[in-house]
């Protein structure tokens, strides 16, 4: 069963919590567009949002729900106070709570314009997962990934990755067996020392490891 992205209201981050802002209706009546900022426990707003989305709630059996997300990591609550949520660890809490709204066999995409690591990964050719969004996107239950590249003109939309959630045990299997093979692949064939090689070697020897817990 899906949650509104009302669930996520209030939802805590340590010592800070979720407000959802913004909501307006989309293209379709299942579209939702969103904000998300951060309050902090003295109930001060950030400057900024740290997520601009649209939340599909799916149609009929065919058109599961989605989440397209614009993501912002640093968190700005004064010019002297900056948060960086990748580097504190909240990333993924609040991906997490993202995640858990949706159903089986839905997925998130996430706009990757503005994250350079994951943008320069993708176009040297580093497996999804073992970039940083990718690697965001693994962490809260996604096991098959798509990079939405388009090589001409604009109106095809924003760069953007987009992680699936498996729709069952079969599936999830099948995910996992694709992705340990393309990560050893990688780990096993490139030997460059740059710094973002030796970084998505590190995501991905992580993740063969979880994987190995879990199908051997």
């Amino acid at each position: 069963m899906s949650l509104s992205i009302f669930a996520l209201e209030r939802k805590k981050l340590n010592n800070y919590s979720i407000n959802i802002c913004n909501v307006s209706p989309g293209r379709f009546k299942e579209e939702n567009n969103f904000e998300i900022f951060l309050s902090n426990i003295n109930e001060q707003t950030s400057i900024d949002p740290v997520i601009k989305g649209k939340y599909f709630s799916g149609r009929g059996k065919f058109y599961k729900q989605w989440l397209e997300l614009y993501y912002n990591n640093i968190v700005r609550f004064s010019e002297s106070v900056i948060i960086d949520l990748t580097k504190s660890k909240l990333e993924k809490k609040i991906f997490r709570y993202l995640s858990d709204i949706l159903p089986s066999g839905s997925h998130i995409m996430i706009v990757y314009q503005n994250h350079n690591e994951t943008k320069d990964g993708l176009a040297k050719g580093i497996p999804a997962p073992a970039t940083p969004i990718g690697y965001l996107l693994w962490s809260v239950g996604c096991t098959w990934f798509k990079d939405w590249y388009f090589s001409e003109g604009l109106l095809e939309g924003d760069l953007k990755l987009q992680g699936n959630k498996p729709l069952d045990i079969k599936s999830r299997k099948r995910n996992l067996i694709q992705i340990q093979n393309e990560l050893r692949t990688f780990i096993n064939n490139v030997s460059s020392k740059e710094s973002i090689y030796i970084k998505a070697k590190e995501r991905g020897k992580n993740i063969l490891q979880n994987i190995i817990k879990e199908i051997g």
